[in-house]
């Protein structure tokens, strides 16, 4: 009885956001879509989080069946380079997720910018192949460890044949020892979303297949997020619906060839929602404690 109520409420907010596009100003513009992406997976935890998720993903109130992207450390001997990752990542294919390259090197979650060209150049050509054997197929997309990269790394994703993708939105929960708990993941998506909304006015996303791609940000190592993955979908929905952020029929993706079109339009144009500092701004520059552009690859600054 109270998942059949907390389900009708939760169709009750989705109607709400979805119809807001009828009452917005702006009634020509497209919808949002969100696309799901986890970093630093797949995870060997004895209690499986990167199940846990894809379980959450396929069977959950808001709408089953959703599919995502996981950035995976493809050959570290605690995540893809072990024979409970790769049948991890082999899993998740099956399931029509998709799988992106976050680390290809045996070192694992190392910054790129820190690699020699060479040695950069050889992890991208190694971590292909280590999730091409799992997942037949061209691997498309990278995400920099830590988010950082420069034009050295960017000129040797081009090379490897990658696309480098990165997020609008992240939830925070990359910290995955000790405090993994989010106490103001509500409060925090919703600012992001609220920056989604001014770049959606403003007429600075791109449109794919009807719909604004926004990209979100978690990580499937931490526990927190597997267990309340479900909560952060049903958080992403009412806070838009709260800011009046329309949402397309399906506010998720659920193939993996429209997820894989929204998210090369999105890599072709290297500009994402910030709600602060860009994410991929290494931290010293973050922090103004080094020269550098902290707002590079951001369609909106505060």
């Amino acid at each position: 009885m109270i998942d059949f109520a907390r389900t009708l409420v939760l169709s009750l907010l989705m109607g709400t956001a979805f119809g807001a596009l009828a009452q917005s100003p702006a009634t020509s513009l497209p919808p949002v879509r969100f696309l799901l992406t986890f970093d630093d997976g797949p995870s060997l935890w004895t209690d499986s989080p990167t199940v846990t998720i894809r379980q959450q993903l396929a069977h959950n109130p808001v709408m089953p069946g959703v599919k995502a992207l996981f950035f995976v450390q493809a050959v570290h001997k605690n995540h893809g380079g072990s024979d409970a990752g790769q049948r991890l990542m082999q899993e998740a294919c099956a399931e029509g997720h998709v799988l992106g390259l976050h680390s290809g090197s045996p070192r694992g979650h190392i910054p790129h910018p820190q690699f020699t060209p060479a040695e950069l150049a050889e992890s991208l050509v190694v971590g292909n192949a280590a999730i091409a054997q799992q997942c037949p197929g061209t691997v498309q997309f990278v995400r920099p460890p830590d988010w950082v990269y420069n034009d050295t790394t960017l000129a040797a994703y081009q090379a490897a044949g990658l696309e480098m993708l990165q997020a609008d939105i992240s939830v925070n929960d990359g910290k995955i020892y000790g405090w993994t708990v989010s106490m103001r993941r509500r409060s925090h998506i919703h600012a992001g979303l609220e920056k989604v909304a001014q770049a959606r006015r403003a007429g600075l996303l791109p449109e794919v297949d009807g719909a604004f791609p926004v990209i979100v940000a978690l990580h499937d190592t931490n526990r927190y997020t597997a267990e309340h993955m479900t909560e952060y979908l049903q958080i992403l929905v009412e806070e838009s619906a709260d800011l009046g952020l329309p949402l397309a029929s399906q506010p998720f993706y659920t193939d993996a060839q429209s997820l894989a079109r929204a998210g090369h339009v999105r890599a072709q144009k290297q500009l994402y929602v910030c709600a602060g500092k860009a994410l991929s701004a290494p931290m010293l520059v973050r922090l103004g404690l080094a020269a550098g552009d902290p707002y590079k690859g951001c369609f909106v600054q505060n």
